[in-house]
């Protein structure tokens, strides 16, 4: 279903993210993905309906989904840009988007009580998703070996202690990867360009709710 260009996550379950956070009497709730140790305390701000996915330096299809946006209320690391998709609302304060295509893996209440999980999430819809962020992760690794093999093959050239056997090794794995290595380079150069844009909304960014 991948090699498609568009695929649309469609949600009609009241179990399924986007209509049971819409229906949800809790409007200040926490989300939390566990894997990369973030929580994120957030006030319910508005839905939006079809969003796409912007992983457009990569050669990803395109996937469409609905999402709704809350006030951030809690403190956020740069590093979090990486994996969230965090916006300046209105010019005024943090909002972060949550869908089935950036799931978390659980919800709580302010009670600390589990409220939603992502195994609510239809089984087709997390397959797409889980498919994509592995694709997506294995691009990153190659963008990433390509630098790490330029910088080799002019560390051995720059000391003069390369051999033609190494050398021929490293300009064929920087080869392999060139074209991926340059979009690696585009995303890595607009997401230090959001993140020092958006700086002036993590300083202070804990809310009195």
């Amino acid at each position: 279903m991948l090699n498609d260009t568009f695929i649309f996550l469609d949600e009609f379950s009241d179990t399924e993210l986007y209509i049971f956070l819409n229906r949800c009497k809790e409007k200040i709730l926490k989300f939390i993905w566990k894997e990369q140790k973030i929580e994120i305390i957030g006030k319910y701000q508005e839905q939006l309906e079809s969003c796409y996915s912007t992983e457009g330096f990569f050669d990803l299809p395109e996937i469409g989904y609905d999402a709704v946006f809350y006030k951030v209320l809690s403190k956020v690391e740069e590093e979090y840009f990486e994996w969230l998709y965090l916006y300046n609302w209105n010019d005024e304060y943090l909002t972060i988007e949550i869908s089935i295509y950036n799931y978390p893996d659980e919800i709580r209440n302010l009670d600390n009580e589990i409220i939603w999980i992502k195994e609510n999430i239809k089984k087709e819809h997390i397959d797409i998703i889980n498919q994509k962020n592995k694709k997506l992760e294995e691009l990153k690794r190659k963008g990433r070996e390509y630098f790490k093999y330029l910088d080799e093959l002019e560390i051995l050239r720059r000391e003069k202690v390369n051999t033609p056997k190494r050398e021929e090794e490293l300009i064929k794995k920087i080869e392999e990867r060139e074209e991926i290595g340059r979009q690696y380079a585009e995303y890595k150069r607009n997401l230090k360009k959001w993140i020092k844009f958006m700086k002036k909304y993590l300083t202070n960014n804990e809310y009195t709710y």
